[in-house]
């Protein structure tokens, strides 16, 4: 992986761009000999980071789905999930 200082990234700010985005190498950005940030490219961004959210937001969603099933289990247990959408379906 590379390092660049952030005035390295400042006098070359377009070639980096290029290089991370065809390359798929992160590059870390240094300001006084201290890592920064890293840039990387959309493609790595929407992989690591928006999948790991929409990951962690199913999750949370399907524990509050369970919370809610787990609270309301004696007045859902007689119904019938096939007759419902059936009905829901016709209108009804």
């Amino acid at each position: 992986m590379k390092i660049l200082s952030a005035l390295d990234l400042r006098k070359k700010l377009g070639a980096v761009l290029n290089e991370v985005s065809s390359q798929k190498e992160p590059v870390i950005i240094s300001r006084a000999n201290k890592p920064l940030v890293v840039l990387i490219s959309v493609e790595d961004f929407e992989l690591k980071v928006l999948k790991k959210d929409r990951e962690d937001r199913l999750r949370a969603q399907s524990r509050r789905m369970d919370e809610w099933q787990a609270r309301h289990r004696k007045e859902t247990s007689r119904v019938d999930a096939v007759i419902s959408v059936r009905e829901i379906r016709e209108g009804r």
